[in-house]
């Protein structure tokens, strides 16, 4: 298996700005809310409820605007069954959910937005990562662009089923040993917790655990909370694989 030289582990996204791209996809106003629900107005002890969320809201006159405006506003749509079930279990107690996101890629092919939900609740404290793809070119129906389609092994319009989880799971195969190869390398020497192959296969997702950096190219990521489960480093913001489409390509 190849090595990659162009191997980063951690990456602090909120503080390393991404340079801003010609032929961006222009941009109106966030999706935003913020909901504040006090459970006893007259006893602050109650508990607070907090979930506010901000997604990208593209200009409706751009290519491929109206299959992105309609895959966050679908996300919005699904966030209000669980708000009334969230609101619900933790009453009583002080709760917060707050969903921000960066663009990664912006440009006449794709837009990609890395989106970070932070929650806090009487369970547990977690930063969770959500990469989300589009093709401006190719994008419908309100979903995001998979990982064979953007590797071109499945043609943008394919909608055969076993051919897609065909691809799929040989995208994943590929891309799990991969990234694996780049774990035991460990050129930057990040203590892994002790994490197995097996361990790999089980948290990792490829065709769903990916964002597009900004040439385009995808970038693989582990959600810290499944690498260190008794607790995450400080500093510790997101653990990631970044791997060329052309390198990918050349393994397939």
């Amino acid at each position: 298996m190849k090595r990659f030289l162009s191997f980063l582990l951690v990456l602090s996204l909120f503080a390393v700005p991404f340079p801003a791209l010609a032929d961006s996809l222009a941009l109106l106003e966030d999706y935003a809310e913020e909901i504040s629900i006090q459970y006893d107005e007259d006893d602050p002890s109650a508990g607070t409820f907090l979930y506010s969320w901000r997604y990208p809201h593209a200009d409706e006159e751009a290519e491929g605007a109206a299959n992105i405006n309609e895959f966050y506003s679908s996300l919005i749509y699904e966030q209000e069954f669980y708000l009334e079930m969230a609101r619900d279990a933790f009453e009583g107690y002080d709760s917060s959910t707050v969903i921000t996101y960066t663009v990664t890629c912006s440009n006449d092919d794709y837009f990609s937005v890395l989106l970070r939900t932070e929650s806090h609740n009487p369970d547990m404290s977690r930063v969770f990562w959500t990469g989300n793809v589009f093709s401006r070119r190719h994008g419908a129906g309100g979903k995001s662009f998979s990982l064979p389609k953007l590797l071109g092994i499945l043609d943008p319009d394919e909608s055969e089923e076993w051919k897609q989880d065909y691809q799929t799971e040989k995208a994943d195969t590929l891309i799990r040993e991969m990234v694996w190869d780049m774990i035991e390398e460990n050129e930057e020497g990040t203590d892994y917790n002790g994490l197995t192959e097996e361990d790999l296969a089980n948290i990792f997702f490829p065709e769903e655990h990916f964002y597009l950096d900004q040439n385009g190219d995808p970038v693989f990521y582990l959600q810290p909370s499944d690498v260190y489960p008794d607790g995450v480093p400080e500093g510790t913001e997101l653990l990631v694989f970044p791997i060329s489409i052309e390198d990918i390509l050349d393994e397939l």
